[in-house]
């Protein structure tokens, strides 16, 4: 029997899959620590990689609780080509994400992840990590224009198929969700207009509020909650 334990800590919640022998036993989200803390103390000695982007002091206390756990780092070997030009300041879950991405499709693929930020990231079809773009994520926009103005109210989560709003609780919501919506789909007709075959893959999670979007006319859509997690697996088989 051959146990891995996938863990990938964000900044709101920590998220753990467990394999044996190749299938997924357990696939859990975490919001409490002490929670977190606990399940991982299970599985001590269980194959294991690490992803977080938390403080190094609380990455030390899940480290500590596991028996040689592989830290992703940008001193891990992956199997693409990272050709990101500060590889110490890439995000795990941007290298996750197209590692994912590279090994489940042929082809050259683009990774959407809609969460706390916008990340948008491309892979050729030799396996080459080029780059991407972040910016301010769903709820991010909507904190922004409540903290960066005297009168305009909070608002999250909220969604509208209209182009127009008619009053300001709709106008704000229309330039948010239908702003990100555009500029995802600007990025998406751009990279097809360069590469004409293209894997695209949507993730994060505010994935729910997007994935039933028309992305794209040209290429297919493959909305997977799990993409990062696939990527730590791939990562951990890759160096084990």
């Amino acid at each position: 029997m051959h146990q891995q334990l996938i863990v990938d800590i964000g900044n709101t919640s920590s998220k753990v899959v467990l394999y044996q022998d190749e299938r997924i036993q357990q696939t859990l989200r975490f919001e409490n620590d002490d929670e977190f803390l606990s399940f991982v103390s299970n599985y001590k000695k269980v194959s294991s990689i690490v992803s977080s982007v938390r403080t190094q002091s609380f990455t030390k206390k899940v480290i500590s609780i596991l028996s040689a756990p592989l830290l992703l780092d940008y001193n891990t070997k992956i199997p693409i080509e990272n050709h990101y030009a500060t590889p110490k300041t890439l995000g795990n879950d941007r290298l996750a994400n197209v590692v994912a991405a590279s090994t489940l499709k042929k082809g050259n693929s683009l990774v959407i992840d809609v969460g706390t930020c916008l990340k948008i990231d491309f892979i050729t079809d030799k396996k080459q990590y080029i780059g991407g773009l972040i910016s301010p994520g769903f709820n991010m926009r909507y904190q922004a224009l409540h903290n960066f103005t005297a009168n305009l109210p909070l608002y999250q989560n909220e969604t509208t198929k209209h182009l127009s709003g008619n009053s300001t609780k709709s106008s704000m919501i229309t330039g948010v969700y239908q702003g990100i919506l555009q500029e995802i789909k600007g990025f998406v007709n751009s990279y097809e207009k360069e590469y004409n075959q293209l894997n695209i893959f949507l993730t994060g999670g505010d994935l729910s509020y997007f994935k039933n979007e028309e992305i794209s006319q040209k290429n297919s859509i493959f909305a997977d909650e799990n993409l990062t997690l696939k990527g730590l697996k791939i990562i951990l088989d890759y160096n084990e």
